[in-house]
């Protein structure tokens, strides 16, 4: 939903990020039931962490735009501005930012032709205002 929405509500001001938690402690998973990830020595995260990451993915800036989307260029995805269209992963105490890298490598795990095309339909469709 956030890869689908990022380009549209971004041209009414509006930012759409996500949290992907790993394993967390909570209500649902209880530290007896997280057990066996600790005792492995495996990253856990408090759930006052993920929210840590909520805070950050809402206030947080870019200097550039994961991709871009229809008739955008190139050039159009360095705009400086708040995050919008980005998931952070927490796993313990450490959080990565994975759309950005997962844009960066679509052609080689996509395929070229695939996104050349893709990009085209994206043009063909985009009926954004400007």
């Amino acid at each position: 939903m956030i890869r689908a929405l990022r380009s549209v509500v971004v041209k009414d001001s509006i930012t759409i990020n996500g949290v992907a938690p790993a394993a967390t402690l909570t209500k649902l998973l209880p530290e007896h039931l997280a057990a066996p990830i600790i005792a492995m020595g495996l990253p856990v995260s408090t759930s006052d962490f993920v929210g840590l990451a909520l805070v950050h993915s809402a206030t947080a800036h870019q200097r550039r735009r994961v991709e871009v989307y229809g008739k955008e260029t190139e050039k159009e995805v360095w705009i400086e501005e708040r995050w919008n269209g980005r998931v952070i992963l927490t796993l313990g105490e450490s959080y990565t930012e994975i759309e950005e890298p997962l844009a960066d490598l679509r052609p080689f795990w996509f395929g070229q032709e695939n996104l050349r095309l893709t990009r085209l339909q994206q043009a063909a469709t985009d009926f954004r205002s400007t």
